[in-house]
């Protein structure tokens, strides 16, 4: 399948399925044979697409999805497949409880409320539904606090309509790997297994590991491990000097296409603000492409973009639709020309990991942003490893 680029100004992604096949595989290879891979999909996929990405995971033939909305879970049952488990990471609100039963989806509960809604649910239709209990074992963020997890698991198992599968839990600092609260965590989800073994509950799917922990805890790797950035061509670790050896590739591009390029003299004040002025003659290119598109405008005098292989410095503020770069006078670019804002061109790599730290922000934002705010083409091609 061959690159192509909208006929108009403006960037475009492009998203490798080649690069996330590589890497749906190397995280296969790092994990033991009876460890599942739940492929997490929330957020249009961190930018990429949901309904693409989850028909590729498909054909790799990925165990289960993990979404972050009911939305996200109905989309995959109507556009992707019927059988695949989806999870809903996030959980559900008590009056989507009908919803998720339609579409069978199995939810993550925390909440008394919700679980009481989905057994009377299932009780009118005489099935049982299979849930996941979440834990915050020290994230602070959803879940059943570890202090109250005994009384609240008393409660969901006398409701017989639920079906307790699998228990859930957050790292919130195992990119860090000696971090010692990574620890104090991973205890307290063991103690959370130990009280559901003890009410009489067969857990076969729990899951704790995120990208991260995939690569720093192994024992963390449980019945499931829930890769998210490493999926989409990022290590989580390695700005923290682990895991280095783990290489994953990139899956997504930004690019764009020069618009004008001219001579200036000296002393011109370039884009909003003047905050660059040139010192002598230069050449400039114009680019469309800005903050309206997810380039952030922390990237203003920071950054550098790919001209047939070369980097470029982007000069100026960033504005909303364009940026400004100087370019080498004999290369005699022209308009029309492919730029890389993220991304390889030639031999030349701008990374996400690079991006983002000069934005001061993180590889999961700048997806986010990229992939909500622009056109998508989806392509094959030989993957590369950063």
């Amino acid at each position: 399948m061959k690159p192509s680029h909208p006929s108009g100004p403006g960037p475009w992604i492009e998203i490798n399925l080649s690069s996330l096949k590589a890497n749906y595989q190397s995280i296969g290879e790092k994990i033991k044979p009876s460890t599942k891979i739940m492929a997490v999909v929330k957020a249009d996929a961190y930018g990429h697409g949901l309904v693409p990405i989850a028909r590729e995971l498909m054909r790799l033939k990925v165990p289960a999805l993990g979404v972050g909305s009911i939305e996200e879970g109905i989309s995959i049952r109507e556009k992707v497949g019927a059988n695949i488990q989806v999870v809903l990471l996030l959980g559900l609100l008590p009056e989507s409880t009908t919803a998720c039963l339609h579409y069978r989806l199995t939810p993550i509960l925390y909440s008394t409320e919700t679980a009481q809604r989905l057994h009377r649910a299932a009780q009118v239709n005489k099935t049982r539904i299979p849930i996941h209990l979440k834990i915050d074992t020290g994230m602070g963020r959803l879940g059943v606090p570890w202090t109250e997890f005994g009384e609240f698991i008393k409660k969901i198992v006398s409701l017989k309509g639920l079906q307790v599968t699998g228990l859930t839990s957050h790292f919130g600092q195992a990119d860090e790997k000696e971090k010692p609260y990574n620890q104090l965590q991973w205890k307290r989800f063991a103690a959370a297994l130990e009280l559901a073994q003890r009410a009489g509950i067969e857990l076969t799917e729990n899951h704790i590991a995120n990208s991260a922990a995939l690569l720093n805890y192994k024992q963390s790797h449980f019945n499931y491990v829930r890769p998210g950035i490493l999926l989409y061509g990022c290590n989580p670790t390695a700005p923290f000097g682990h895991s280095r050896s783990f290489k994953v590739s990139p899956v997504m591009t930004l690019k764009s296409r020069i618009l004008q390029v001219k001579q200036v003299p000296a002393g011109v004040e370039v884009s909003y603000g003047g905050t660059y002025i040139t010192s002598q003659p230069e050449t400039i290119a114009v680019i469309p492409v800005g903050y309206a598109d997810g380039y952030p405008r922390s990237l203003s005098n920071r950054s550098e973009v790919l001209i047939r292989g070369h980097r470029f410095p982007v000069i100026g503020r960033v504005c909303m639709n364009l940026i400004v770069v100087r370019v080498d006078p004999t290369l005699n670019c022209r308009a029309g020309e492919e730029v890389v804002l993220m991304g390889s061109q030639g031999r030349e790599t701008v990374t996400a990991d690079e991006l983002a730290k000069k934005a001061e922000t993180i590889p999961y934002e700048l997806f986010c942003l990229m992939g909500r705010l622009n056109p998508k083409r989806y392509i094959r091609l030989p993957p590369l490893h950063c």
